[in-house]
């Protein structure tokens, strides 16, 4: 390798650490625990520190419960497609994600799938969707070295 790829490499290790450390996913949700839920948005806000997504569930007894899942920074959101109207009020939604330590109605979101489908990413520590723009933006540096 060059000096310019060690580099870079570096500076990428160098960063990557200290934006993962903002806060600790481990305070506030069970990593090892997956729920799902589906139910209606009822309000999207597309805020940081992390976005949050409030919807309604009903109950196999008929009861509803409120809950709100937690995900990625708007930011980083807008970064990988995402728009502040992404979810509106009344979308029927499919949660995946992790429950709240708290044994709150919060949790953190991996995924969240419309019932037309589309799926969408964008939750908290979204590892693989960061590597893969990563990936790309080295691939591309490689790239234009090679040249």
């Amino acid at each position: 390798m060059n000096i310019k790829t060690w580099l870079l490499t570096g500076a990428v290790a160098l960063t990557a650490s200290p934006l993962a450390a903002h806060h600790n996913f481990a305070a506030h949700y069970v990593g090892d625990e997956i729920i799902e839920h589906r139910g209606v948005v009822t309000q999207f806000r597309f805020i940081n520190p992390h976005a949050r997504v409030y919807f309604e569930i009903t109950n196999p007894d008929g009861t509803t419960e409120e809950w709100m899942a937690e995900g990625d920074a708007s930011v980083a959101l807008r970064r990988s497609g995402w728009a502040p109207d992404q979810l509106k009020p009344g979308d029927r939604i499919h949660v995946v994600g992790n429950p709240s330590l708290r044994g709150t109605n919060t949790m953190s979101w991996d995924s969240i799938t419309l019932d037309s489908g589309v799926e969408f990413g964008g939750g908290d520590g979204r590892d693989a969707e960061r590597m893969a723009i990563l990936n790309r933006r080295l691939t591309n540096h490689r790239t234009q070295r090679a040249r």
